[in-house]
């Protein structure tokens, strides 16, 4: 009796609009703004143009992976190095992806496509907690206005860099490095001393090919990353016996 009073509710309820996505991007664009500022001056310092930092950020909108292909390219990391190690990066998104396609189910063709491209860490994880179907409308006010908050960031970032002191834009760089430090936290939290082991893998790995047998910065991230992934999947495998 309570299923069956609990569906007629949710069957009366108003679909998500996009007001309502609005109001759950604006945080989001928030919390993405001062993050975008440090990539455009990133880009600014390593010698980009304003325009070039500008259409990295509207082609791309993935926080991690730009910051990463910003510091293999500027590093001097071959096409191919750089290719794979973002694509690695972004891998776990087409599990978003694949989560989100679930609950879109009305959005259809070129809209579809446009949900796919906006969605995000941040995207994915509060408009599933949402646990109502998602419309286009909603969608594309929550991505609209956290891509808004991403770009807009990087052109303030590129244009206002002149005014950072030199030890602030320095400090700029361990953008990167703070980004992954939260990801590999938030996993501590749930894997505990897995998590560090794997880290210490990927990261011993990788000083090794760098240092001692001087590979290139892409090739040596794509190995450890892969070798971390495989060590990870072995370690999870045996305790889940």
């Amino acid at each position: 009796m309570l299923s069956t009073t609990v569906k007629a509710m949710s069957d009366t309820q108003d679909p998500l609009s996009f007001k309502e996505g609005v109001k759950d991007g604006f945080p989001i664009a928030v919390g993405y703004f001062p993050t975008a500022m440090a990539f455009g001056l990133v880009c600014r310092n390593g010698g980009m143009k304003l325009w070039e930092a500008a259409l990295f950020s509207l082609s791309n909108f993935a926080g991690s992976g730009q910051f990463l292909a910003a510091n293999l390219l500027f590093g001097g990391a071959m096409m191919a190095e750089l290719v794979i190690s973002v694509f690695l990066v972004n891998l776990r998104y087409l599990f978003m992806g694949a989560a989100v396609s679930t609950e879109t189910t009305t959005i259809r063709g070129l809209k579809r496509a446009v949900v796919a491209f906006g969605t995000t860490d941040e995207v994915f994880s509060v408009s599933l907690l949402r646990g109502e179907p998602l419309t286009w409308p909603y969608m594309a006010g929550i991505e609209g206005t956290s891509y808004i908050g991403w770009v807009s960031g990087t052109f303030a970032g590129f244009l206002l860099g002149s005014l950072f002191s030199p030890a602030l834009q320095l400090a700029v760089g361990v953008t990167l490095y703070a980004m992954f430090s939260s990801l590999l936290a938030q996993e501590f939290g749930q894997k505990g001393s897995v998590v560090i082991a794997i880290g210490a893998v990927s990261a011993i790995l990788n000083t090794i090919l760098i240092l001692v047998c001087h590979l290139g910065t892409g090739w040596a991230f794509v190995i450890s990353m892969l070798s971390a992934a495989i060590f990870g999947a072995l370690i999870d495998k045996e305790e889940t016996k």
